[in-house]
């Protein structure tokens, strides 16, 4: 099959480092293909932009575009060797291995439905608007930037940069691993894992606006120097952190059940949960500070360990027990229970339960086929279970009212 090489339209701008263009045109490569792989093993400079654009699937072309370091437009097939295979069931697959050491800016445009598998030795890889299918890529030095992407599965890796996404990752398996940190304002998934290395910077911080995943695990290596801190804005359903030499978790909001372990000598923990089920068990174990809120309708059995233990005003207490262990370590356990004025406000029954909100929040084809099994019995006759241990830090518990509770969810602070 014959590849062909057009010398049409104008000349897109692709990344701040090759921004100027001396062209107004530039060699453009156009081939069928619903599958593009690309591989850039040499330490020279290879940024990748996608732009995805809507096609039918039966007239899906990718079409390339390169340009030097010095803005000048070049023929892909002087850096890349390319390789066309047709798979029985009928997709085209493009593959292109760069063979010439040169720094390059490369331009893909693609169907956006496409699967994409990418690996850099050097370089970054920037995806506008929305891409759908199986995507990987894998960069061992330079950052990873995407605006929407769905699809079964989706792999972001970076050894030595950043992972930036700017709307939404949605996927039935997604994998993140990135030295330098991640920003994510959404990240929707059955099963997600989260790698954080040691970073570059001096302050690193990973911030993610939202998770509706039922199983997302973190973890994080502990960093040499400089301050390392985890954000989360809403989680729905589980998140497991596991660390070593976190500074700080912060959970703005639990709708389910988190699971924090950091095994460095500081790391302090700030969590508040709105909804929980019943028999659901919640656990927070780190050596510094950990202040816990709590939304007033639901009861809960908690059991605190640390240095100081302080609990609110507000918290209604069905029993309560505290045990100093000794001189400055105390163990305290308690059975919370609704509030009175946040029981009549509500419809609840003492249990809140999140599984419409969570069909409601989290519809996507993926979690409805997983519909039958948020239907499972809870037990009514257990309250949910908070479990916290600060090994040289203080505790504090709060069950908000149901004012304060209102004032912080839509009263910004």
């Amino acid at each position: 099959m014959t590849l062909r090489v057009l010398q049409q339209l104008p000349s897109l701008s692709l990344s701040r480092r090759f921004c100027s263009v001396s062209s107004t045109s530039s060699l453009l490569l156009s081939h069928p293909a619903t599958r593009v792989t690309l591989h850039a093993s040499d330490l020279t400079r290879t940024d990748v932009s996608i732009v995805p654009v809507s096609i039918p699937s039966a007239t899906a072309h990718v079409q390339a575009r390169a340009w030097t370091a010095t803005g000048d437009a070049v023929d892909v097939e002087r850096l890349f060797q390319l390789d066309v295979d047709g798979a029985s069931d009928g997709h085209q697959s493009l593959r292109l291995v760069k063979t010439r050491a040169a720094d390059v800016a490369l331009e893909l445009v693609l169907p956006r439905n496409v699967a994409l598998d990418i690996v850099l030795a050097n370089g970054r890889v920037a995806m506008r608007d929305t891409v759908e299918g199986d995507v990987k890529v894998v960069v061992q030095q330079g950052d990873i930037r995407a605006h929407k992407v769905r699809g079964p599965t989706v792999h972001f890796s970076t050894n030595h940069g950043m992972i930036d996404i700017a709307a939404l990752v949605e996927a039935e398996t997604v994998h993140f691993k990135a030295r330098d940190g991640i920003q994510c304002k959404r990240l929707m998934a059955k099963q997600a894992t989260v790698k954080l290395g040691k970073g570059d910077q001096s302050t690193v911080c990973s911030t993610f606006g939202a998770i509706y995943a039922s199983s997302c695990s973190i973890s994080a290596t502990k960093r040499s120097g400089g301050e390392s801190r985890l954000h989360v804005g809403h989680v729905h359903g589980h998140l497991q952190v596991n660390s070593e030499g976190l500074d700080s978790v912060q959970v703005d909001s639990v709708s389910g059940t988190i699971d924090v372990q950091d095994h460095g000598d500081k790391c302090h923990v700030t969590a508040h949960f709105d909804s929980w089920t019943n028999d659901s068990c919640s656990s927070i174990v780190v050596a510094g500070d950990v202040h816990v809120s709590l939304q007033p309708a639901a009861p809960m059995d908690v059991e605190l360990h640390g240095t100081e233990i302080t609990t609110g005003k507000h918290c209604a207490f069905q029993s309560r027990n505290m045990d100093q262990l000794e001189e400055d370590y105390a163990v305290f356990t308690a059975s919370l229970c609704a509030q009175e004025e946040a029981v009549v406000g509500t419809a609840s029954t003492g249990k809140i339960n999140v599984d419409s909100a969570k069909q409601d929040a989290l519809r996507t084809s993926f979690f409805m086929k997983e519909t039958g099994g948020d239907d499972e019995a809870h037990d009514d006759s257990k309250p949910s279970r908070l479990f916290v241990h600060s090994q040289r830090g203080a505790v504090t518990l709060e069950q908000l009212t149901w004012m304060d509770n209102i004032k912080r969810k839509y009263v910004k602070q």
